[in-house]
């Protein structure tokens, strides 16, 4: 069998990449078959949908009924569905009780800086819930959204929030300087990203702090269900980072890691998860005859969640988040 490979290679690391999986729609668009195909770099443990699309195809993909960044809260995955057994119940609970992941918190900058009036500026601001948290903290805050339904959810929220993408900062934004930058699940969608961690690295005061959080492509979810896993959102989702491939770019443009932390479990075993991953079973199985059968979910959630129990936190959790100075 004939190994495709990605000629241009892994723009972190430069080596060669191979095909590791491919996804045969959006999932969320299941009306029209379109392969996307994930290439892997073994170096930098780092994927990447190749070949990458347009900005214009790139816009395409938001033109969604309901996505998260237009919500007033953080991350939601999926609906609720109504009703929740016994075993659904013990299930969440025993993911709950051995949860030990840690949200992001202002304090994560707060301890690494000195002095008073903190200006801090989130890539990819959403409707502004990580940005209140710094300000009850006394920072100064400004985002950057490209959603405009987000983008009215913060202003309504009393946020300074301009219009561009990590790739392309407003002028007003490359004009200044931060104590802190923030990308929560943003690097994710770059389609450059070496431009993005570049403007980063030029906003950021000598010393500012640089908070990156992105899905943890190294956690068992991933692995076992790759472009089926809900946090692979192909093609939303256009790279594929894991703690060794962020520590690299970050390395590579001038960043010391000084720290790594995960959070993201029990959600992973919460029926609203459970049904989107159906969802996207179903998408795929329109679009394509090569899709396994049917699996029964909540089995299959067990099953992950006795595995993970005694993991690494490397392998459990769904997201990764690095702190790191600009040295």
């Amino acid at each position: 069998m004939e190994v495709k490979n990605n000629l241009e290679g892994c723009p972190i690391c430069g080596h060669q990449t191979y095909i590791l999986f491919s996804a045969p729609c959006d999932y969320r668009k299941p009306i029209k078959s379109e392969l996307y195909e994930v290439y892997w770099c073994d170096v930098c443990d780092y994927g990447q949908v190749w070949e990458r699309p347009t900005k214009e195809k790139v816009s395409s993909f938001y033109e969604l009924d309901s996505y998260y960044t237009h919500q007033d809260s953080a991350i939601n995955v999926g609906k609720l569905e109504e009703k929740v057994s016994f075993f659904d119940k013990l299930r969440t609970h025993v993911s709950w009780r051995i949860d030990r992941g840690e949200d992001l918190m202002p304090h994560d900058a707060m301890s690494l800086l000195q002095g008073d009036s903190l200006t801090i500026l989130e890539i990819g601001c959403g409707s502004g819930g990580n940005l209140l948290k710094f300000i009850e903290k006394g920072f100064s805050a400004t985002g950057v959204e490209p959603d405009p339904e987000a983008r009215k959810a913060s202003k309504k929220a009393g946020l300074n929030v301009f219009d561009g993408t990590a790739e392309e900062l407003p002028k007003v934004i490359l004009n200044s300087k931060y104590d802190v930058v923030l990308m929560s699940h943003v690097l994710e969608h770059c389609l450059d990203v070496n431009t993005a961690i570049s403007n980063v690295k030029s906003i950021l005061k000598t010393n500012g702090v640089f908070i990156v959080e992105t899905p943890n492509c190294m956690s068992h979810g991933f692995k076992d269900y790759k472009a089926a896993w809900p946090w692979s959102d192909i093609p939303r989702h256009l790279n594929f980072f894991t703690n060794s491939s962020l520590n690299s770019i970050l390395s590579k443009h001038g960043f010391n890691v000084i720290s790594t932390k995960y959070r993201g479990f029990c959600r992973q075993f919460s029926n609203s998860w459970l049904k989107n991953e159906e969802e996207i079973w179903h998408s795929f199985k329109t679009c394509s005859a090569d899709v396994n059968s049917k699996p029964n979910f909540k089995l299959r959630a067990w099953k992950l969640l006795l595995k993970s129990m005694f993991s690494s936190k490397t392998y459990k959790y769904d997201s990764i988040r690095l702190i790191a100075k600009n040295i």
